[in-house]
């Protein structure tokens, strides 16, 4: 399994270059590929897209969260 860091590198990306084409800010990238923040799983998909990888490749299924919404009927 492969960390975030080492995808986006074995990619050819900077930090910057991958925020950018993420319209994330780098910093927001950076503590993503820390582990310092949980990320949707349609982040999770856009960031293993950029990198032409398969999400389970990049992230723990406890790095993102998956949320139902609940039917709220009156």
């Amino acid at each position: 399994m492969s960390l975030p860091k080492e995808a986006r590198l074995s990619a050819g990306f900077s930090l910057e270059e991958a925020a950018k084409k993420l319209d994330i800010s780098a910093g927001y990238l950076s503590q993503i590929e820390n582990g310092q923040r949980q990320i949707s799983s349609n982040r999770a998909e856009e960031i293993a897209n950029l990198y032409n990888k398969e999400r389970e490749e990049i992230f723990l299924p406890s790095r993102y969260a998956i949320r139902k919404v609940k039917n709220h009927s009156a």
